[in-house]
């Protein structure tokens, strides 16, 4: 945490991590520039929380190919990585609570979101998950029904691309007020 000089991170073979195992390992490490492959298949909760958080010259993202989610396992593992354009691929399709609570948040040179295949939202799955990510113009989603009683995507695309494309279920309704915690106004909407 801190090591502002650090441009290249260890390798980090562990295949099946505990809980908080990584959490701010990497925090304000803001020359690394790459991260780590991370091969573990079992994760813990909050495993992967804020590791990269203001890791500013990130450009590229570790594949993150784990379906079976733990509670906050991505909690913020992207905050303000502002040099990251490409979002590594989000496989799974159960979500948890919090897994992906601010995991791109103030990403501002990232345009397109990760395909987000989760059917059924959990309380906090999506919370701000892409909070002033202000180039993002493109996200494609998979579940059918909004859970607002949870705060499952409140203020996720808060911040967001004045225009964009949201890509949806045709089963998934268009809320009758649309804002940035479900579509954003200005976005074209396209059904699968």
């Amino acid at each position: 945490m801190g090591c502002t000089s650090l441009t290249q991170a260890p390798e980090l073979p562990a295949t099946a991590l505990r809980d908080n195992c990584y959490l701010n390992m990497f925090h304000t490490c803001t020359s690394l520039t790459q991260a780590p492959e991370l091969p573990a298949t079992t994760l813990g909760r909050y495993c992967y929380a804020q590791m990269f958080y203001r890791c500013y010259s990130l450009t590229q993202a570790p594949e993150l190919p784990v379906t079976n989610l733990k509670e906050g396992c991505y909690d913020g593992m992207f905050i303000s990585c502002t040099s990251l354009t490409q979002a590594p691929e989000l496989p799974a399709t159960t979500l948890v609570n919090s897994c992906y609570y601010r995991m791109f948040e103030n990403c501002t040179s990232l345009t397109q979101a990760p395909e987000l295949p989760g059917t059924n939202l959990a309380e906090g799955c999506y919370y701000r998950m892409f909070f002033d990510c202000t180039s993002l113009s493109s996200v494609s989603v998979n579940f059918t029904n909004w859970n607002e009683s949870n705060s499952s995507t409140k203020n996720w695309l808060s911040g967001a691309a004045s225009t964009g494309t949201f890509t949806k279920p045709t089963t998934l309704k268009t809320p009758s007020i649309r804002n940035e915690s479900n579509i954003p106004n200005g976005w074209t909407i396209i059904n699968k």
